[in-house]
């Protein structure tokens, strides 16, 4: 067999000096084709860079119109500088009438987080150069601790948008809700206040932490009513220039507080001010309108009956001191239980009180509440002070308003107990659902008709006579004149104590002057109560409040309440005014 050949050409090496071969070689042909081979090589080689980076700027560029396309049609800002945090809205508290007394501002905190923040110097500087309020110093010292803190709480939304501004990390955004007190300082002593985080702190703002609702609350306070007292109790504080005041006035039969009034007071909304609410803090020696319960007594337990007589001399002795009248209660040497009571003497309660005694003294003074601390709806309460050990001397002092301290509510509530037939009432600043049967009955239904029947006389014979336009011989040059065409359906009870200071009586310190009231008298609905700290005289006939050089409180407190009563009645719808002809009111003269 022919054996194949096999090729017998031989591989070039173009780089070799010589070459053995037999054919002709073109050296200019073989180093064009290598340069073409590397040429292609390297476009190879581009090609793939340039499709890579394309790739690579492609997606870039899509991710940067992706995010723009995402914040201008998608964006939250909650995604970036706010976290989502669960807030927890405070119930709001309204009126009697369901008005709003406050409100939830939806707000933010700046929260800073030391550990995210790149640059620390950087952002110090960025952030005491826009807030002007806030030191270098402060904050550096926060931030080198490390630990979170807030930067700004209840931020406003410049504030929000300043810190935004910087584009700093470590910055983030929380909502929160701040409280709004939409009446200021009208109803600060009563609705309290909240912390900076929202937590309440006193008042029906703290309650309402300790019993939580879901809710709003509705209180028993009447915001027309409310702003009345004030304005009432606030022009009487200039025109007697007296340091403070505070009213009340209270559903007599089931103790809702419609209004309740301290001065000075404070705005919540901004935290300044008098705090101390005098109405149920303050401890005070009442004076002549404690004699309520010892007229009250004693007619209960029989000891003596409005017409019963006791005779007046100059002076009584008390202990190792004298105690003495203003005014004789009457132009004979023996006067009655009506005219003792009406004219407000010393003497003849303490001679009243004589005949009761210590141990029934005691009994009902503890039975009224006045001895113990009252359940409201608020923190702020105290005790009544008293003695631990009764003397003869504390019974007697006692008697005509000395010698026991309570509050302004306590006072109240008892004397409310007398007038409305003899029932105890739970006093409340929250309004009631239902009428409550009242049970707790301490006095008889006589005992509470002649009360009221010692009230009236009280206005039209007595001691706040000239406050309610009784008194012909005296006359004003404006609102205060003899009344010659309506009577009023008001009985009340004047009291004037001086202060006590390291178990002194100084008479330079001033009086504390208390005038409080029940109507209709004939059957009460409503029970007001003024008192004045420190009103000064005013010795002018032209002047239109002329008290004739008078401290006591049938020249201030008692035309306060008037002015107060004449405002709140319409409201109220109740009759506070008669005509003097009129037939149908009937107020029973006829006690044996």
């Amino acid at each position: 067999m022919r054996k194949l050949k096999r090729n017998s050409r031989k591989k070039i090496d173009f780089n070799q000096k010589s070459f053995s071969f037999t054919h002709r070689y073109d050296q200019e042909k073989f180093k064009l084709d290598k340069l073409n081979n590397i040429r292609d090589k390297f476009q190879i080689k581009i090609n793939n860079r340039l499709i890579l980076s394309s790739i690579i700027f492609s997606t870039f560029f899509f991710a940067i119109a992706i995010q723009i396309l995402h914040l201008n049609f998608f964006f939250n800002p909650n995604e970036k500088y706010f976290s989502n945090n669960e807030l927890i809205k405070r119930p709001n508290i309204v009126d009697r009438n369901n008005v709003l007394l406050t409100a939830n501002l939806k707000m933010q905190n700046i929260q800073i987080f030391p550990e995210k923040i790149h640059d620390k110097e950087r952002f110090l500087n960025k952030v005491t150069s826009i807030y002007n309020d806030i030191s270098y110093e402060n904050i550096e010292t926060k931030i080198n601790k490390n630990k979170f803190f807030y930067l700004k709480r209840n931020a406003s939304p410049q504030e929000l948008q300043k810190i935004i501004n910087l584009g700093e990390t470590g910055v983030e955004i929380i909502d929160s809700y701040k409280r709004k007190y939409l009446h200021k300082s009208l109803f600060s002593h009563v609705i309290g206040e909240v912390d900076i985080d929202n937590k309440g702190i006193s008042g029906l703002e703290m309650s309402i932490d300790k019993f939580p609702i879901d809710k709003d609350l509705v209180s028993s306070l009447d915001l027309r009513i409310q702003h009345i007292v004030r304005d009432e109790i606030l022009n009487a504080m200039k025109i007697f220039d007296a340091k403070g005041g505070s009213g009340l006035v209270m559903n007599i039969n089931n103790g809702e507080i419609l209004s309740m009034v301290s001065l000075p007071d404070f705005d919540p909304n901004i935290s300044t001010g008098e705090k101390f609410n005098r109405n149920t803090l303050g401890l005070y020696e009442f004076g002549s309108v404690m004699k309520t319960f010892t007229a009250a007594i004693g007619l209960e337990e029989k000891k003596f009956n409005i017409n019963t007589k006791f005779e007046i001399g100059k002076n009584i002795k008390v202990g190792k001191d004298k105690v003495s009248d203003v005014h004789p209660p009457c132009q004979d040497k023996f006067c009655s239980v009506e005219e003792i009571f009406s004219n407000s003497s010393n003497i003849g309660t303490i001679k009243m009180i004589r005949d009761i005694g210590t141990e029934n003294q005691k009994k009902y003074l503890y039975k009224l509440g006045l001895l113990d601390i009252v359940n409201l709806n608020i923190p702020e309460l105290s005790s009544p002070i008293y003695p631990e050990i009764w003397r003869e001397v504390n019974t007697d002092s006692i008697a005509y308003g000395y010698g026991i301290s309570i509050t302004p509510l306590h006072l109240a509530l008892a004397t409310s107990a007398v007038l409305n037939g003899g029932y105890i009432i739970e006093p409340s600043l929250i309004k009631k659902d239902q009428q409550h049967e009242l049970k707790n009955k301490i006095f008889s239904d006589d005992t509470s008709e002649k009360m009221r029947y010692l009230f009236s006389k009280v206005v039209t014979e007595g001691t706040a006579s000239t406050a309610f336009g009784y008194n012909e011989r005296l006359t004003y040059k404006k609102t205060y004149k003899y009344n010659y065409e309506h009577g009023y359906l008001v009985g009340g009870k004047t009291g004037t104590a001086r202060r006590n200071i390291n178990g002194h009586y100084d008479k330079n310190l001033g009086k504390l002057a208390t005038f409080i009231a029940a109507f209709p008298i004939n059957k009460p609905k409503y029970i007001i109560l003024i008192s004045l700290d420190s009103p000064k005289p005013i010795n002018d006939r032209e002047h239109a409040y002329d008290t004739f050089g008078w401290t006591d409180a049938g020249w201030n407190s008692a035309r306060v309440s008037r002015e107060v009563i004449d405002r709140i009645s319409p409201i109220l719808d109740t009759k506070s005014k008669y005509r003097l002809n009129d037939s149908d009111i009937i107020i029973n003269t006829s006690f044996n």
